[in-house]
């Protein structure tokens, strides 16, 4: 099968430091430098940059050893905002003020520097075209025009993608296909998406920049039909009567079907989730029939914060304690309120996780869950990165190491999942299966590892593309499989004030 435009020079993997021993990572410091909320935000880069050391490290071919000042020689990279950290300063260089990345291979030293911190996070997803391209400098930048922006994706998937194997997908023959559509499209933007959904991967596909959020439902499609399977209390859709099993009309279901890339099982619903995804501040009027035949319709405005907590708890009736989270945002005091529901139940020894339409977020922050069900260090998996055209780096382990004593789950847990489970929940469950005190009931997760990298396209388009591959304990891809169930449980989609079979089969298990 073919891995990725070969033809156009791309040359296979390549090593940013060949015969090295290590690299440092000069990391940033200082947040204060940046405002009052610079600090929050920089531990939270820091822990991300610690937890990813096998992507580092796969990326400069060399492992990796992270500092907080410039050793001064030897190989190195050099991560900012400058601000945060003063060492980049002594290095002159072209572009500087640009976001981007740059790589002076006499004194091997890479640096990537934005004037913020999101910049940054932008311009370290520029380091593998450094690579792929041979340059020593690249900045942060949109495509001129569409045929730019065609080729950026032809090259840059190629190089990045890591499943072509696994899929047995062409991207040649893919490309082939759809170049031309997309250079004659009336949209351009459907066209991409669509030539993109052929690799089946949510993460890597064309979103519109600023990205459109999720409004807070859930909506299965088939064929020409959507039917809302949740409709939570104290939305705009249940207070204008819509329940579980409506249908949700005058949309376009067949268009968003063939331009979401998705698993197969996850498609029905990561489908509803575009489809209702929204610009933030921008208001929609929808409209849905109801089981007893009448037409209701109703205004939705796009908002980052949906009309609900992100994380509820409460004890059942059998004495289990139940715990749901919505979704993965270090800006909504997620982790504090996780303490709060540990608290609160820590009279029993049993607790049920919902990550039922989790689609992910925040990985440092979902990854610091999975730590609090450890009771030891543990060998979780293994990652692989792709490191060129067809190439992935050899495995890397996966390992945890238990929360803090007092933020510690000691009793027996049951997760729930679905396959909107995703992403940064799935990484949060890895490994954790298999436990003796864990057990996950209900569908397989949506089967996204994901580690997205992002590039810009033109204005008000964005490119994500995977580049990992994660492995459970058994050595078995979660990549469009998804986490496995422990006791598989179909749930009740469509019927409102049904009860819950997913959750009573949970507390059936201990």
């Amino acid at each position: 099968m073919g891995s990725g435009c070969m033809s156009r020079g791309s040359g296979g993997a390549r090593q940013l430091f060949p015969g090295a021993s290590e690299i440092c990572v000069v990391l940033p410091r200082d947040g204060a430098a940046l405002g009052p909320d610079g600090e929050r935000a920089l531990a939270g880069f820091r822990e991300l940059l610690y937890r990813e050391r096998a992507e580092i490290e796969a990326e400069c071919g060399v492992p990796a050893r992270f500092v907080d000042t410039d050793p001064g020689d030897g190989p190195r990279w050099l991560i900012g905002p400058a601000a945060w950290n003063p060492a980049i300063n002594r290095y002159p260089r072209r572009g500087e003020g640009q976001a981007g990345v740059w790589f002076d291979r006499e004194r091997q030293v890479l640096i990537t520097d934005a004037p913020d911190l999101f910049g940054v996070i932008e311009a370290i997803s520029l380091i593998r075209t450094l690579i792929m391209t041979g340059q020593d400098a690249v900045f942060v930048s949109e495509c001129r025009d569409l045929d730019e922006a065609i080729e950026r994706i032809t090259r840059e998937v190629g190089w990045t993608y890591p499943s072509f194997a696994l899929r047995g997908l062409d991207w040649d023959a893919i490309c082939a296909r759809h170049r031309e559509r997309v250079a004659q499209a009336a949209d351009p933007l459907a066209a991409i998406q669509t030539w993109l959904a052929e690799l089946q991967d949510a993460h890597t596909w064309v979103k519109p920049s600023p990205a459109p959020v999720p409004l807070p439902y859930q909506v299965w499609v088939e064929g020409d039909t959507a039917v809302f399977t949740r409709v939570p209390q104290g939305t705009a859709a249940w207070d204008a009567g819509v329940r579980p099993g409506d249908v949700l009309l005058d949309v376009d279901t067949a268009g968003w079907w063939a331009r979401t890339g998705s698993t197969p099982h996850a498609k029905p619903l990561m489908t509803g989730y575009r489809l209702l995804s929204t610009p933030v501040g921008v208001e929609r009027t929808l409209a849905a029939r109801r089981a007893d035949g009448r037409r209701v319709e109703w205004r939705e405005v796009g908002s980052i914060d949906p009309p609900y907590p992100l994380v509820t708890w409460t004890r059942l009736p059998s004495g289990s304690g139940y715990l749901r989270i919505e979704a993965w945002r270090a800006d909504r005091d997620v982790d504090a309120a996780i303490d709060a529901a540990f608290a609160d139940l820590a009279g029993t020894d049993r607790l049920i996780v919902d990550l039922r339409g989790n689609g992910g977020g925040n990985l440092a922050l979902a990854l610091s869950f999975r730590d609090r069900f450890l009771h030891e260090p543990t060998v979780l998996g293994s990652i692989r990165f792709s490191t060129g055209p067809g190439e992935l780096s050899p495995p890397a382990p996966i390992t945890g190491e238990p929360a803090d004593e007092r933020r510690r789950w000691h009793g027996a847990v049951r997760f729930l999942t679905d396959p909107m489970t995703y992403s940064a929940s799935e990484d949060a469950l890895l490994g954790l299966q298999g436990l003796p005190h864990v057990r996950v009931v209900g569908e397989p997760s949506g089967g996204g590892s994901g580690r997205p990298r992002t590039l810009r396209l033109l204005p008000g388009m964005t490119l994500t593309v995977s580049t990992a591959l994660t492995y459970d304990r058994h050595g078995r891809c979660i990549e469009g499989t998804g986490i496995p169930v422990d006791h598989y449980v179909v749930p009740e989609r469509f019927s409102h004030g049904a009860e819950d079979t997913v959750l009573r089969a949970a507390d059936r298990t201990w």
